[in-house]
């Protein structure tokens, strides 16, 4: 199945496709509130999936996000990308929101948006320095088995992978090469553009919620906590909690 990519939807100008100030501000308020999933996976441990947060500036709901987090009170934080893009302002603010997720474990892969903004380098070093094992297509073991982290690749070309446990990646589109007792987590999507029950717009085959894509094969796409652009339509931000 061919996907859009989304440098090609942004190109369409969203302006255009939601139409007035009146509508436009009513799809950028979904961006400000978040709501909980809680998803039993059967993990022996509570975990938190964050993905997708765009951080630009300090806002008040980065703050609300990080209260929810810490009451929260995981023992396993997974972080599957896009924390920032090409419009970070405000490293103090993403520094800050890293430096307050507090977990007996970690674990991190980047998305595009740290590539595309040629930050990686900067966010591996915040993130290693606050106790997260980032993952570059490879492993390492957690309380709750297998932690396997997938890179981002531009082609969206990923390799056949058999494994157990749990996969981090911020492509959902790698899940098609995925099998064995695994669950995936992913972001990227935004949870697509949705009206009323059906979707206009995803830059993935997979675009939200849960699959069942093989026999012990679970994948979750997260919509994820921030945006690029500040709309969301039918879409609002998720954070994720798992046991």
């Amino acid at each position: 199945m061919g996907v859009p990519t989304r440098r090609g939807f942004l190109k369409l100008g969203i302006g255009t496709a939601v139409g007035g100030v009146g509508l436009f501000t009513f799809l950028a308020n979904e961006v400000e509130r978040f709501t909980v999933t809680r998803l039993d996976m059967g993990l022996s441990s509570k975990a938190v999936f964050l993905t997708d947060l765009h951080i630009h500036l300090g806002t008040p709901y980065l703050d609300r996000l990080a209260d929810t987090i810490s009451r929260e009170d995981p023992d396993i934080i997974f972080l599957a990308g896009d924390t920032v893009d090409e419009y970070t302002a405000d490293r103090a603010a993403v520094e800050g929101f890293i430096k307050s997720l507090e977990a007996g474990e970690k674990f991190a892969v980047m998305g595009n948006h740290e590539y595309w903004s040629e930050q990686t380098p900067w966010m591996d070093r915040l993130l290693r320095e606050n106790g997260f094992t980032v993952l570059y297509n490879n492993s390492a073991v957690s309380t709750v088995g297998r932690i396997t982290g997938l890179d981002w690749d531009e082609g969206r070309h990923y390799p056949a992978l058999h494994t157990d446990g749990v996969v981090v990646v911020h492509d959902p589109n790698a899940a098609l090469n995925i099998s064995g007792n695994c669950l995936i987590l992913a972001g990227h999507t935004h949870g697509g553009v949705v009206l009323g029950q059906t979707t206009l717009y995803s830059n993935s085959y997979f675009v939200r919620g849960r699959y069942e894509i093989g026999p012990g094969t679970t994948l979750y796409v997260s919509r994820g906590l921030g945006q690029i652009i500040p709309v969301r339509i039918n879409s609002p931000p998720e954070l994720v909690i798992l046991t």
